[in-house]
């Protein structure tokens, strides 16, 4: 999947595509009308926010609605006319036309098992305006029987929603946030709003989601963070990731290791441009393709937002990380990370919200999980970035 940002729809579902111009939205036109407190002194936490978060509730679930209402005018109709043609209980013509109404098999697609992107389009239209103050009607009715279903998955998204851009209260942000928004994700992959609707979401329909759908998220949390100095929530300081984020280094990883990949598979003819992780030093390639590659993207963010301070100074994590060998090395080391400094954590996943789509049906072990102190190895016996308070705690114990 060749991500490019000046056509992010591509490869994305009816549901995604709208979700996402309900967040381009959200980074076009609320943070213009709703200015920071410039009376305000404070180090961190602009109370501006709160009205922004306040707007966010109030328009979840038009937001919400909008997504789901493209996924059963565009995905749920076709799937039932497909199952009809296994039947045999349409006329051949019927098919083609159902085809050329942007369903999955139309031959002008956005991607593979993709939608026309004139379906796209007007899905991603339909969510730009229903994150405004003038909602759209419904585009479809829901049969009686469904409603019910409906109103239970409509609640718990805007939920995983109303969590995944900081606090009101607090005003801060971290890692527990963009765990919402992936929860979020998630369901709408169970409700099988990602992919072509027909069968279970399979490997290759994430991508779209992870890389589109997560910069436009990213357009709008580093807003947020930026006018309305949201604190980082439970960030490591200078050795964490950055101050806010986690998911998009993972993602970014993932994806410059698949073009690693496919490089090697092709000895070195796939006509892409050698990156490796020593590449993020190389500020004009930063700049070249960081809109591209959702790592370079983050790392290029880091040093424009701390342009006073040497890089290793400002992220000795990340410049450590920059010495791995290769992506897959580096994507490792990251998923290793977000699950021991994000998932175990108590402090983050006691906000987390279960339902009937996202559910706590597992048995706690009762063994208490330690954050791990070897995230990133670097060759046999070679140990590359090991975390501090690992480091520390070892100091302690030994008598120091």
């Amino acid at each position: 999947y060749p991500y490019a940002p000046s056509n992010p729809l591509v490869g994305l579902s009816p549901a995604t595509a709208s979700l996402h111009g309900s967040m381009r939205h959200m980074a076009e036109k609320w943070l213009a009308e709703l200015p920071p407190d410039a009376t305000v002194r404070a180090r961190f936490g602009n109370p501006i926010f709160r009205e922004w978060h306040e707007r966010l509730v109030e328009r979840s679930g038009a937001i919400i609605r909008s997504a789901l209402d493209c996924h059963r005018e565009y995905v749920h109709d076709v799937k039932t006319k497909k199952k009809k043609e296994e039947e045999g209980e349409e006329e051949e013509e019927e098919g083609e036309g159902s085809r050329g109404a942007g369903g999955p098999d139309d031959t002008s697609t956005a991607g593979h098992d993709g939608y026309s992107m004139e379906i796209l389009k007007s899905c991603s239209e339909a969510g730009y305006a229903a994150a405004s103050d003038e909602a759209p009607s419904r585009r479809v009715t829901v049969p009686a029987n469904e409603q019910e279903r409906e109103a239970v998955v409509s609640q718990e998204l805007r939920a995983y929603l109303h969590q995944a851009f900081g606090h009101p209260i607090r005003l801060d942000y971290g890692t527990g946030h963009e765990s919402s928004f992936l929860i979020l994700i998630f369901c709408l992959f169970k409700l099988r709003c990602i992919g072509d609707g027909t069968s279970p979401p399979e490997a290759r329909h994430l991508a779209p989601v992870a890389l589109a759908i997560f910069s436009q998220y990213l357009q709008v949390t580093r807003g947020l963070q930026r006018d309305y100095m949201l604190e980082p929530a439970g960030s490591h300081g200078v050795w964490g990731l950055d101050d806010y984020h986690c998911l998009p280094f993972y993602f970014g990883a993932c994806q410059l290791q698949a073009i690693e990949e496919d490089d090697k598979a092709s000895a070195g003819n796939a006509g892409s441009e050698d990156i490796t992780p020593n590449s993020i030093h190389d500020d004009a390639l930063l700049k070249r393709l960081g809109d591209t590659y959702m790592y370079l993207s983050c790392i290029r963010y880091i040093k424009e937002l701390k342009s006073s301070v040497p890089f290793f100074e400002s992220s000795p994590m990340l410049d450590d990380i920059s010495h791995l060998p290769s992506w897959g090395r580096v994507s490792r080391g990251l998923l290793r990370l977000y699950d021991g400094e994000v998932l175990v954590k108590l402090p983050v996943v006691q906000h987390f919200i279960f339902g009937t789509l996202f559910q706590a049906t597992w048995t706690p072990s009762g063994q208490p999980r330690q954050a791990p102190e070897r995230t990133f190895i670097n060759g046999p016996g070679g140990e590359e970035c090991i975390a501090p308070w690992a480091q520390a705690d070892s100091f302690s114990s030994g008598g120091g």
